[in-house]
């Protein structure tokens, strides 16, 4: 059965009140979010969210830069690397090329592909055979996710500086896999703790689905994230009581020295 496709994207603050309390909108500019069966049904949304954020993708690029943006896939640039990373928190392998910093109060994140590999990939770090059928990456081959919880939390700091420079930034979206109810969740917060905006991930019901998020801010406001990653923890098989969401993608606008 051919499952639907959702994409939209919402640019007008009339419409975007519909998603959050009117004061959570003031600053908005843009939400991108899609989902569906495969990878065709979220690019263009992921696409014109990289427009959003502009050009160009600068990579490894140490700061202070001034436009364009950063992008994770965790494959190392190579859709053949298909080691499993061991859990660790704070995951700080893109703090110094990217300018990001992730951690979970769980054991730690871990990049890993569906299965196989040297150390097999989610099914072995989880120890359920139908993790490496249920999920579906963007990106081949390796997906991110933590261990010992079901969230990740971000904060950006310029590019080059090993962390000792916080920064913001204007935009963030990621790409979810096997999204099946309204459970997982995006929360942006500013330099000041307060909560900018948050949302539910769209859902596609079906094993493999992907889904995207994504918003964009008028200016680099955003100094954290919080990713509420499906309903518990990995390690139980996915079913009706237990949506297990997996990661892929993170896409964020340039790092921006936060202003003290």
């Amino acid at each position: 059965m051919k499952l639907p496709i959702r994409s939209t994207v919402i640019a007008a603050f009339g419409v975007l009140a519909v998603l959050l309390p009117a004061q959570h909108t003031a600053h908005a500019q843009s939400v991108f979010q899609a989902a569906g069966p495969t990878a065709d049904s979220i690019q263009t949304s992921v696409d014109a969210f990289r427009a959003a954020l502009g050009n160009p993708n600068n990579g490894n690029n140490p700061g202070l830069l001034q436009d364009g943006r950063r992008e994770i896939n965790w494959d190392g640039g190579n859709p053949n690397v298909l080691d499993t990373t061991a859990p660790v928190t704070p995951f700080n392998v893109f703090l110094n090329t990217r300018g990001s910093q992730f951690t979970t109060p769980g054991l730690g994140l871990s990049q890993a592909p569906r299965a196989g590999g040297p150390q097999g990939g989610l099914f072995v770090l989880f120890g359920n055979p139908t993790y490496g059928k249920i999920f579906t990456p963007f990106s081949p081959s390796r997906l991110f996710t933590p261990v010992g919880s079901n969230i990740t939390e971000g904060l950006f700091f310029i590019p080059g500086s090993n962390g000792l420079q916080p920064a913001t930034v204007r935009g963030f979206g990621a790409v979810f896999t096997d999204v099946d109810q309204a459970s997982t969740l995006v929360e942006y917060f500013g330099a000041d703790r307060n909560l900018l905006f948050s949302s539910s991930v769209p859902a596609s019901p079906g094993d493999g689905s992907l889904s995207f998020f994504g918003i964009v801010f008028k200016d680099a406001r955003i100094a954290r994230v919080r990713i509420t990653a499906g309903n518990v923890a990995p390690g139980p098989n996915d079913d009706a009581s237990h949506d297990i969401v997996m990661m892929d993608d993170f896409l964020y606008g340039e790092p921006q020295l936060l202003s003290k």
